[in-house]
Order: structure tokens, then sequence, then C-alpha cells
């Protein structure tokens, strides 16, 4: 038994150093993860409001990216999760989430990066298989090819309507699945948030708005796709942060209570092997 306590209590303690590992790697990036969207945020403010100008300048401006009569129709999901586990329920709250999502309203097309992928395939969801890029650290590479693809397939006629699920960063305590819509824009939310600082009547778009406004919801869009992944790996980040430390206070808790087993069962195994000394001796005293 004392054997076998030993082997149990050098196991847990090789899961809390494994953990205390990771809860560190983590943490190291965490300030990393934090410098990156706040860049993001400044990138896609600027890129927001310069859409607002656009929007306000020219009302009567057509184009693919604005609503349209067949907005919605044809629905496209670009699902954020983790690449790694060890981060708490991270990864089944955005596959909770989404299941939610698609037994409200069905998509014709799914892009799924990271642990959630192959659930959704063993689900039978319209996933692209073919389409598994790495999320952390996240990179204005990924977020423009994502960009790209999801514009070609509005332009291809594949879709008129993109949504993306991701986890939101709102502070290291709170951490939030959300979905929001990547396309069509909706005027009057930019309009409205930059009420103030738009100038109306001040600008000349060349070669023409719907040129430029093109131009620059194609910037928005890889500078939004930017921001959902910093978001989901710095909560990823947060969460595994977490877990981690709720391992290590678990798996402490076990080692102390097996520290206390495996010392009462020494105990009484020595305090037996007195008995038996103390008998034997008493056996020897009364033949002789």
């Amino acid at each position: 038994m004392n054997n076998d306590l030993l082997h149990r209590m050098k196991s847990i303690r090789q899961t809390v150093q494994i953990s205390n590992a990771q809860k560190l790697v983590a943490a190291a990036h965490i300030g990393r993860s934090r410098k990156l969207l706040d860049e993001s945020k400044a990138y896609h403010t600027n890129v927001r409001r310069a859409i607002a100008d656009i929007l306000r300048n020219c009302p009567d401006v057509v184009s693919r990216y604005l609503p349209g009569i067949s907005a919605g129709k044809k629905r496209g999901l670009l699902v954020l999760s983790a690449n790694k586990g060890l981060a708490g329920g991270f990864n089944s709250n955005v596959v909770r989430f989404t299941d939610a999502s698609l037994a409200e309203t069905p998509v014709e097309y799914m892009i799924v990066l990271g642990q959630a992928l192959p659930y959704f395939i063993q689900k039978g969801a319209p996933v692209d298989r073919e389409y598994d890029q790495p999320l952390e650290p996240p990179t204005m590479f990924t977020a423009r090819e994502l960009a790209e693809k999801v514009s070609g397939m509005l332009v291809d006629g594949q879709v008129d309507a993109f949504d993306v699920i991701y986890t939101k960063y709102i502070s290291s305590l709170k951490q939030e699945v959300v979905q929001s819509r990547l396309f069509p824009l909706d005027p009057s939310e930019f309009m409205n948030e930059f009420d103030d600082d738009c100038n109306k009547g001040h600008y000349s778009f060349e070669p023409s708005p719907e040129h430029v406004l093109s131009f620059v919801v194609q910037k928005y869009i890889k500078g939004y796709l930017y921001g959902c992944l910093a978001h989901t790996w710095l909560c990823e980040l947060t969460a595994r942060v977490t877990a981690m430390d709720n391992a290590m206070r678990n798996g402490n808790e076990i080692l102390d209570h097996l520290s206390l087993v495996y010392n009462r069962a020494r105990q009484a195994a020595i305090t037996q092997e007195i008995t038996e000394i103390v008998a034997g001796a008493a056996a020897m005293t009364v033949e002789e």
C-alpha cells in the first residue's frame, strides 16, 4: 500500500510541475497578446472612421459589402477556437455557442480553426476541411488570408453574409463567446459611431466612391479578423493560466491528503513492528 501511495504522489507532483510550466509559459505571452490586441483596436477604429466618412459623403454608394436584396440568404460562418487544450472550458464554450447558433440559423459554409474542427466534421457540418491555419500567435498574414478567402466567396456568390464566432476579452476575469457580423456592413452603425468626427462634403473619392469603399472595406475585414484572432489568443492564454492555477491547487490538495494517509499508514506500520518486537521479547522472557 505504501509503495502505491508513493507512486501516486510522484505522479501528482509531476502533474503539478507540468501545470506550473504551462502556467508560466501562458503568463509570459499575455503581455505580448495584450499589446497585439491594443494595436489591432487602433487600426480597426481608424478604418471604421474612413468607412463612415465614405458612407456619410456618398449615401447612394453601391457596394457588394452593403446590405442587398439577397443579404442573409446564404450565410457563412468562421469559428475560432484554441489550437491546444489545457485551457479549462475554453473550447467547449465555443462549441456549445456555435451549436446553439447553428440550431437557430443554419449556414451553407463554415471555416473552423482550432480544436473545434474535428467535432464539426464528425457532426457533418458544412466545414472547409482543407483550411486549417494556426491561431497562435495571431499574424496579419493569417488575417489577410482569411479576409481574401471570405471576400472571394462574396464576389463569387457563394455567400452574401458572413459571421464570425470568437471569444472576446473583456477583462482578466471575464471572457465571453460572441458572434458578430463581418459583412454586409450596417451603414447606420458606422455613421452613428463617428457622428461627430465625420466631415460631410469635404471629400472627393477617386476613381469612384465604390472603388474606394471596396478597397477600404477589404482593409477593414482584414483588420477585424486580426482583432478577433488577437481576442481569441489572449482569452486562450488567460483561460490556460486560470486552468493551470486550479490544477496546481487541486494537485497540492491531493498531495496533502495523500501525505497524511501515507504518514498514518507508515506510523501504523511502525507501531505494528514495535508491538511485534515487544511481544517477541516478552515471549522470550517467559520462556526463560
